[in-house]
C-alpha cells in the first residue's frame, strides 16, 4: 500500500492549509496578481453574479476543492494520475488525451467500449486547471490552449445534429460537469479572455441551459447524486450568468431539487442513502457550494442546508480513516476529507477536528466506528452490516475494517474503474469482502455479470452498541431470511478490550449443519506468516499483529488465498485469509493482538455454555483478562468465577 495513503494532513480544523501545491508558493495573497473586487476574493464582473470560490484557489487544486464523482475519479487516476493542476496542464499539453482518444481527438471513440473513460473526456474535469494556472501566474499561454480546446469541442459536438459523434455528450452528468467547469474557466480567466472568448463560453452555456432544464429540470425528484449535481450546475448558471435566457427558472428549479435532496437524500444522522463512502466528499461539496453561491448572491438558503452541512462535516470527520481518507467501501475511492473539512470549517466557522478522535455510531445509516488510543496502542474499527446491497453498494454483509497504530490490517477490497470487468467479477461479490460465505454462496444479485444490480434493503443490522472505559462493543446480525444465509442466523460481535486487543466473535445458529468460510482481506504490503502446527497467523506490518483462534479445534482448514484490492485506482494482488469450519450451532472467536513475535506465553481459552461464551486471555506479561458474551435471552452469565448481567463484560 502506497505511503501517500498513510500520510495524514492534520490541519483540518479551520481555514486553509497554506501549503505548497503544484510548484507554486501558495498562501500569499492573490491580490498580488490583480485586485479583486471583494476582500474575500469573490469574483464578479459586469453582467455576472458573484463567483465565491476564488478565495480557495491559493491553497487547493481544482480537483481537491471539487471532489469528483467516483466514476470520474477512477479515470482521473488512470489518465493524468493526479489532481495537481500544474502536472495536469503539462500532461494535457503533452498529448496524453491524443494517445487515448486519437489524434485528432475522437470525442465518442470509446463510448461503446469504455463509457466512463469516454464521459470523463467530455466532462472537462481537466480544463479549469488551465484557468487556475493562469489565475495564479498571469501566463496567457494557458488560456490560448484552453480556448482552442473549448472551441474545437464546440465545433465538433453540436447539440442538435443529424449525425452526432456521441450519444452521451449532451446528456445527464456530462452537461452538468461541463456547465460547472466552463463557469470556472470563465471566472478565473476573465481578465485574460477576449470578448470573443467570453462570447464563445456564454453561447455554449446557453446551449447547456436547454439540456439542464429539459433533463434534470423535468425529472421526477429522487435521491440519486446525479440529480443534486445537476441542480448545482443549474444554480451555477442561473446565479452566475443572470443574462442567460431562463436564468430565473434555472435558479428556482435548482433550489427546489436541492431542497429535496437536503431533506431526503441523507439520513437523520447525516449518512447518505446511497451508502457511499467515497462519494461523500463529492456530495458534501454540492451543498457547501450551494451555500456559498446563495450566501454571496442574496438568495435565501434552503431551510435545512446549514444543519445538513454540520452533519456532513461530523460524518466526514467521524468516519475518515487514520490517514484522512474515506474508507474505500462499496463503489468508493479513498477520497481525502481534508479539503472538504477545511473549507466547511471556514464556511461554517466551526472546528470539526474533534470528530477524528472519537467513536461514532450512525443508527440510521447503520455504520459505526470505534476509535481508541493510549500511549502504546491506537485502533480504528469500522463496522458496516450492509443494510443496503445493490446499485453502488456491495455484498459485504457484517463487514469490518481494522487499523492498528495508523496502519490498515483488515480492509475492504474497494472498487475499480466502472468500465473494468473486475467490477462485477470480483469487487461487488461477497468473496471480495470481510464477510462469511455460508455453504459457499455469494450474494446472487451482485454476483451476476450485469453491471448494476437493483438496490435492496436487507435485514443486516447493528443491534448493540456499547462504549465503556474498559471496552468498546458492537453486535451485528444477518437474519436467516437473507437468501445468501441458507436459513442460518449469523451474528458478529466485535470488541476492543482495554485498548489491548480486538475480539471478533461469529455465532452461527441453524437447525442443520453448514459450511462456513470466514474471509479477512489484507493490504498488499502485509505479509502473513503461519505458526507451524496451528491456525494462528502473524500479520507482519510496521508493528505486527497476531491473529489467534480462541479454539483451534473448530477450524477445519486455514488458507492464505490470493485476492485483489484497489490501490490508488489500480487492481493489486493482496492476501486473503480463509478460515473454514462446519456445524449447526457454531461459535468462532478470533483475537487480534499486538506482538513483537509469536510468543508461547500468550494463552487463550474459550468456554461455551447456555449462558453465553467466555474468553480467557493471558498476554505473557502476567496480565489476564476475562471477556464474557452473555446470550441475549439469558439474564446473566458466569465464567471463571465472574458473573455479569451485561451483554458484554470485561474483568
Amino acid at each position: 500500500m502506497s505511503t501517500t495513503r498513510r500520510s495524514f494532513v492534520k490541519k483540518i480544523a479551520t481555514g486553509t492549509a497554506g501549503i505548497t501545491l503544484g510548484g507554486i508558493a501558495m498562501g500569499m495573497p492573490l491580490e498580488e496578481y490583480w485586485n479583486a473586487p471583494f476582500s474575500k476574493k469573490c469574483l464578479s464582473w459586469k453582467g455576472t453574479g458573484v463567483f465565491p470560490f476564488a478565495k480557495y484557489m491559493a491553497d487547493y487544486n481544482i480537483g481537491d476543492y471539487i471532489p469528483k464523482d467516483q466514476g470520474g475519479k477512477f479515470i482521473q487516476q488512470e489518465i493524468p494520475g493526479t489532481e495537481n493542476d500544474e502536472i495536469i496542464v503539462e500532461k494535457i499539453r503533452g498529448g496524453v488525451l491524443e494517445t487515448i482518444y486519437g489524434n485528432p481527438i475522437d470525442w465518442g471513440k470509446l463510448e461503446k467500449t469504455e463509457l466512463e473513460k469516454s464521459v470523463w473526456l467530455n466532462r472537462f474535469y481537466y480544463l479549469p486547471s488551465f484557468a487556475r494556472m493562469y489565475y495564479l501566474t498571469g501566463e496567457k499561454s494557458y488560456l490560448d490552449f484552453m480556448m482552442q480546446f473549448i472551441s474545437k469541442w464546440i465545433d465538433e459536438n453540436p447539440r442538435v445534429a443529424e449525425n452526432k459523434q456521441s450519444k452521451y455528450n449532451w446528456y445527464d452528468m456530462q452537461v452538468a460537469w461541463r456547465s460547472i467547469h466552463l463557469s470556472w474557466c470563465y471566472f478565473l480567466a476573465y481578465k485574460g479572455l477576449s470578448e470573443k472568448d467570453k462570447t464563445v463560453i456564454r453561447n455554449t452555456l446557453e446551449e447547456h441551459v436547454a439540456i439542464l432544464l429539459s433533463g434534470f429540470g423535468k425529472q421526477q425528484l429522487n435521491e440519486f447524486n446525479h440529480q443534486s449535481h445537476g441542480a448545482l450546475a443549474m444554480l451555477y448558471l442561473g446565479v452566475l450568468f443572470p443574462e442567460l435566457p431562463h436564468a430565473g427558472e434555472l435558479t428556482d428549479t435548482a433550489i427546489k431539487i436541492l431542497d429535496h435532496h437536503i431533506n431526503h437524500a441523507f439520513y437523520a444522522d447525516g449518512g447518505n442513502v446511497e451508502q457511499m463512502f467515497g462519494y461523500y466528499p463529492f456530495e458534501a461539496h454540492i451543498f457547501r457550494d450551494t451555500f456559498l453561491l446563495c450566501k454571496n448572491n442574496g438568495i435565501q438558503l434552503p431551510i435545512n442546508l446549514v444543519p445538513l452541512l454540520h452533519k456532513m462535516a461530523h460524518y466526514l470527520s467521524a468516519v475518515a480513516q487514520p490517514d484522512g481518507t474515506m474508507p474505500p467501501v462499496n463503489d468508493s475511492f479513498a477520497m481525502s476529507v481534508q479539503p472538504i473539512l477545511s473549507t466547511l470549517a471556514d464556511v461554517l466557522n466551526t472546528n470539526f477536528s474533534e470528530g477524528m478522535s472519537k467513536s461514532a455510531y450512525f443508527p440510521d445509516t447503520q455504520i459505526g466506528v470505534f476509535r481508541t488510543k493510549n500511549a502504546g496502542n491506537s485502533w480504528y474499527l469500522l463496522m458496516n452490516p450492509a443494510s443496503t446491497i445493490g446499485s453502488h453498494a456491495h455484498a459485504g454483509r457484517l463487514g469490518f475494517n481494522l487499523w492498528y497504530n495508523n496502519q490498515p490490517f483488515i480492509i475492504d477490497s474497494g472498487c475499480c474503474n466502472y468500465d473494468d470487468p473486475m467490477l462485477v467479477k470480483w469487487y461487488r461479490t461477497s468473496q471480495a469482502h470481510n464477510t462469511v460465505l455460508i455453504d459457499g454462496k455469494s450474494d446472487e444479485a451482485t454476483s451476476k455479470p450485469t453491471q448494476w444490480a437493483p438496490k435492496r434493503k436487507t435485514g443486516n443490522r447493528i443491534i448493540e452498541w456499547i462504549e465503556k472505559p474498559s471496552y468498546r462493543f458492537c453486535r451485528m446480525v444477518s437474519p436467516a431470511c437473507e437468501p445468501v444465509n441458507s436459513l442460518v442466523t449469523w451474528s458478529r460481535s466485535l470488541a476492543i478490550v482495554q485498548n489491548l486487543f480486538v475480539i471478533v466473535y461469529d455465532h452461527f445458529d441453524a437447525s442443520e449443519e453448514h459450511d462456513y468460510e470466514m474471509l479477512f482481506h489484507l493490504p498488499d504490503d502485509i505479509l502473513v506468516e503461519e505458526k507451524e502446527g496451528t491456525n494462528s497467523l502473524l500479520l507482519k506490518g510496521n508493528q505486527p499483529l497476531a491473529l489467534l483462534p480462541a479454539d483451534e479445534k473448530i477450524i477445519s482448514k486455514t488458507t492464505i488465498k490470493k485476492g485483489v484490492i484497489c490501490v490508488e485506482g489500480v487492481n493489486t494482488p493482496a492476501p486473503v485469509i480463509s478460515y473454514q469450519l462446519q456445524g449447526a450451532q457454531a461459535h468462532s472467536v478470533m483475537v487480534f493482538c499486538p506482538v513483537s513475535q509469536f510468543v508461547s506465553e500468550i494463552k487463550i481459552e474459550q468456554k461455551i455454555s447456555g449462558e453465553g461464551l467466555g474468553i480467557s486471555f493471558e498476554n505473557g506479561k502476567g496480565e489476564k483478562y476475562i471477556a464474557i458474551f452473555r446470550s441475549p435471552n439469558i439474564g446473566s452469565a458466569s465464567f471463571w468465577g465472574h458473573t455479569t448481567n451485561d451483554l458484554f463484560a470485561v474483568f
